[in-house]
């Protein structure tokens, strides 16, 4: 019996500083955010940290702390992982974005061939890897494609939103490598926003388990989408 109630406080302790994930991703809140300063010890930069969106569910802290583990470890001359927007401490909405409410949302720079991060200083996107509606040579197509592996595989991930010249190459990427049949759950969550995704791709992961206030998004429609 006292083992019982000791189990009960300490689950009803660990549940109260958990961090909730609340309402939708273009309207919403966080309950006991994340600090993606709490993850300095992985291969992450914080871009654009004077906007104060530095905040998230620990299941999104995870799964960019965990890309940036994993993919310097594939490749261990790689640039650092750079971080866009991700929420404010409370969510809700922020300026330049319609979603990033319940800190579901994050936004992540594409990986480049120069393996050159952008600095820390600049205030905007350093660099667009779509010209003209041409892919350029800067964007690293293998890296980034095992990066968008690497997230589905091992996170719960409800889309990733890419330019379309991008997601092409990648579908054309996965065709040649034979891995088109084996990777189509990977293509079909990467959805096309033409216009705001040729510097950096936004992640979205699906309500965590537990957050019964957090409203789910409707899944995309089967198939690859290439």
């Amino acid at each position: 019996m006292k083992a019982f109630l000791c189990f009960t406080v300490l689950f009803s302790f660990h549940n109260s500083f958990a961090s909730e994930a609340i309402g939708f991703y273009s309207n919403g809140s966080i309950k006991n955010s994340v600090s993606i300063d709490d993850y300095s010890d992985s291969h992450v930069r914080k871009l654009f940290r004077n906007r104060g969106q530095l905040y998230g569910t620990t299941e999104t802290m995870r799964a960019l702390a965990g890309l940036a583990d994993h993919m310097k470890t594939l490749y261990p001359s790689i640039e650092v992982t750079q971080i866009g927007d991700i929420s404010s401490k409370k969510g809700r909405k922020i300026r330049r974005h319609k979603s990033h409410q319940n800190g579901l949302d994050s936004d992540v720079v594409y990986y480049r061939t120069n393996e050159r991060a952008q600095p820390e200083s600049e205030t905007e996107w350093g660099e667009d890897f779509v010209i003209n509606g041409k892919l350029t040579k800067n964007f690293h197509v293998q890296r980034n494609w095992e990066a968008m592996k690497y997230l589905v595989n091992n996170h719960d991930v409800g889309r990733i939103f890419v330019d379309g010249k991008i997601k092409k190459a990648l579908c054309n990427y996965a065709k040649k490598n034979g891995e088109f049949e084996q990777e189509k759950e990977t293509l079909r969550r990467l959805r096309i926003e033409n216009s705001v995704h040729m510097h950096h791709f936004h992640l979205r992961l699906k309500c965590p388990s537990g957050n019964s206030r957090c409203k789910a998004q409707a899944e995309p429609p089967a198939g690859s989408g290439c």
